[in-house]
């Protein structure tokens, strides 16, 4: 809990960035009308990423997600992905939960500011729900039967980062957040939360 009003704040941060930016570009003098618009089809990209995370609780997530986008301006993308995070020890409310599995599925929201850039940062959001975490709930004093547990709820994450060009279709890039699992305001809820580090590749499609 101490740390979801700072994310909280963080989060809203950026978003009334995000917003305001794109609000100055769409007010920005418009091109010759002349010019051909590329294709819906052409501002398509894929992305495939690894996710660090490591949890307030001291424990350790590994992941894997993929995502869709699309770019609605040169500056700002939407889309959608889906993960897979998992921990062999996860400590919370007084239990050992092992082999914790997480599915989410989110939307994706990137802005960069400077994407004529080799090398350019953007800032990167996700919101969306856990279908499931499951996981065996285990009596650290053996009291108690292990119990086989699953749960959903809420994840986001809110971040920086710094994306590469490597080619005309390919880039590379790295970002440092904060990730909630199952953002909850219940302090009984199981809700892994901490900070993440992601290392991905994006293809555009055309």
């Amino acid at each position: 809990m101490k740390h979801l009003q700072t994310y909280i704040n963080l989060s809203i941060f950026t978003f009334l960035f995000i917003l305001a930016s794109h609000a100055c570009l769409a007010a920005a003098p418009l091109r010759d009308s002349t010019q051909i618009r590329s294709a819906w089809y052409k501002k398509l990209s894929v992305s495939a990423q690894y996710q660090y995370f490591r949890t307030c609780h001291h424990s350790r997530f590994d992941g894997g997600y993929a995502f869709a986008d699309y770019d609605a301006s040169p500056h700002f993308s939407i889309g959608i992905g889906i993960g897979y995070d998992f921990c062999v020890l996860h400590p919370d409310n007084g239990y050992n939960l092992r082999n914790v599995k997480v599915l989410p599925v989110v939307a994706d929201f990137r802005y960069i500011p400077f994407p004529k850039w080799t090398i350019s940062p953007f800032a990167m959001a996700d919101l969306g729900y856990s279908t499931f975490l499951k996981y065996n709930q285990e009596d650290p004093a053996h009291l108690k039967n292990t119990i086989k547990m699953t749960d959903h709820g809420l994840y986001t994450f809110g971040g920086v980062g710094f994306l590469v060009k490597v080619s005309s279709k390919a880039a590379i890039y790295t970002t440092a957040g904060f990730t909630g699992m199952h953002m909850s305001f219940n302090n009984n809820d199981v809700n892994p939360r901490g900070l993440s580090n992601q290392f991905g590749v994006r293809v555009n499609l055309y």
